[in-house]
């Protein structure tokens, strides 16, 4: 058992390290996608080394924040951004998932990088919505298309309002904590994450699916007390699944954005008509009577 639980632990950290490459390789694009790059960004590139310094402090990152110095000046206008591009995008690692999900790791890089000076205007939207088309081999993935029609307006009107930009920064606010330098969101805020259920909880019979770690119980717990509250559990998702738990430690190695494969796929099945409703861990041990001191 404890060689298994080894192996597993070596296979989570390859998919964790993969992700924080592709990740931080688009946070350093999304920064240049203006062709600007103030103090608030630079402090930001600082405080994302100094969180992962094993990462993004060792080569070749240490040498794409030296070539980021070399392709500004002094008032931040950036020079040279298409020859800069190219390196990151040669350095896409895809040593564990596949290219359209490293692609994706970028993007949810890019929202970063775009919004970490908790800032976003209109020149970066344009930016933003040209990047998606020329990545539209990613038009299948359900977060792709969440951020294309969000980016919608910048389509479709001549002239973007300032409840444009505001609509669009919350939607990137799902995903990235803006107030901590756009670092991708680990803890579950159903109050700022619309996608999230928030009425009562039914339990008798429902078939309840749960993704991501807890910090409460683990796996055949989580089972034993649906169960025991005359609910059915699930471990994978389908069509028939009444609510999906986002347990509230997440999961760094969920190859999708914030909450997994399995948050991904009940928003393409919801889109497509089945009741499936997504709630936080929080939500579930309230409804079954568990307090914090239990």
């Amino acid at each position: 058992m404890k060689l298994e639980e080894e192996k597993i632990q070596q296979y989570m950290a390859s998919a964790i390290q993969d992700k924080e490459v592709n990740v931080f390789l688009g946070f350093i694009e999304g920064l240049i996608l203006d062709d600007t790059i103030n103090l608030d960004e630079i402090e930001a590139i600082q405080f994302w080394m100094n969180s992962n310094p094993d990462v993004y402090c060792n080569f070749p990152f240490d040498q794409i924040i030296k070539g980021l110095s070399q392709i500004s000046d002094q008032n931040g206008l950036i020079t040279n951004k298409d020859d800069f591009l190219k390196v990151l995008h040669i350095l896409t690692s895809k040593k564990f998932y596949a290219k359209n999900t490293s692609d994706i790791h970028r993007l949810h890089g890019i929202l970063a990088g775009l919004v970490c000076d908790k800032t976003l205007n209109i020149y970066e939207m344009k930016a933003l919505n040209q990047w998606l088309k020329d990545h539209d081999y990613l038009e299948e993935d359900i977060f792709f298309q969440e951020i294309f029609s969000t980016l919608r307006p910048v389509r479709t009107k001549d002239e973007l309002t300032d409840l444009d930009v505001l609509n669009t920064l919350k939607q990137i606010k799902k995903y990235v904590d803006i107030d901590q330098h756009g670092i991708l969101r680990t803890s579950i805020d159903k109050n700022d994450n619309p996608d999230f259920y928030k009425g009562e909880l039914n339990l008798e019979n429902a078939l309840y699916c749960f993704t991501g770690t807890s910090s409460r119980f683990k796996k055949k717990d989580w089972k034993n007390l649906v169960e025991n509250n005359g609910a059915k559990f699930i471990d994978d998702m389908t069509t028939g699944v009444n609510y999906l738990v986002i347990c509230d430690k997440g999961n760094k190695a969920w190859a999708h954005v914030s909450y997994g494969r399995k948050f991904e796929q009940a928003k393409k099945w919801q889109s497509q008509g089945h009741n499936i409703k997504i709630i936080t861990e929080d939500d579930f041990v309230k409804a079954i009577g568990i307090s914090e001191s239990d």
